[in-house]
């Protein structure tokens, strides 16, 4: 079995701006519809302004009756961090997640293979109403050496 690094830490509010869906697991896996907000997303960097980094966050946001499967929909927003929410630009939207306790597990390894990630992540912690991905690097994401840091709600 895979070691994961883990690590419990604060997180202070998080302020969004980019796109949404509401889409099936299974869907987005056969659309490839969140690889393709993603990179419609970094062509429009420049229009966001108070931009933090260039790095793009996944915003993973399950059904409240905790009914989830792969078939169920949920709110998906890919979206860049900013300072302040001023103007959003035509098409995007802006979401906030509170700040909070969350335990963060880093995935290395292709992005194709996070599933496995996500099985430690379900065996060990749990069903939880949010997961937060975090992309430094959108253009390492299928490298041996990608990172993709994943936040889930401290219990």
């Amino acid at each position: 079995m895979k070691a994961y690094q883990t690590a419990v830490i604060e997180r202070e509010e998080l302020k969004l701006i980019g796109f949404s869906i509401i889409e099936s697991l299974n869907h987005v896996l056969q659309s490839k519809i969140v690889g393709a907000l993603r990179e419609g997303l970094a062509q429009r960097l420049n229009e966001i302004e108070n931009r933090i980094g260039t790095g793009i966050y996944l915003i993973q946001i399950y059904p409240q009756d905790g009914q989830w499967t792969p078939d169920v929909p949920f709110q998906h927003v890919i979206a860049f961090e900013v300072s302040s929410i001023d103007k959003i630009p035509t098409g995007m939207i802006n979401h906030t997640v509170p700040p909070g306790r969350f335990i963060k597990i880093v995935h290395k390894g292709l992005e194709s293979q996070i599933a496995a990630t996500y099985n430690f992540i379900n065996n060990t912690y749990g069903g939880r109403p949010i997961d937060i991905e975090y992309w430094n690097d959108i253009h390492t994401l299928e490298s041996e050496e990608g990172l993709i840091d994943i936040y889930i709600p401290a219990q």
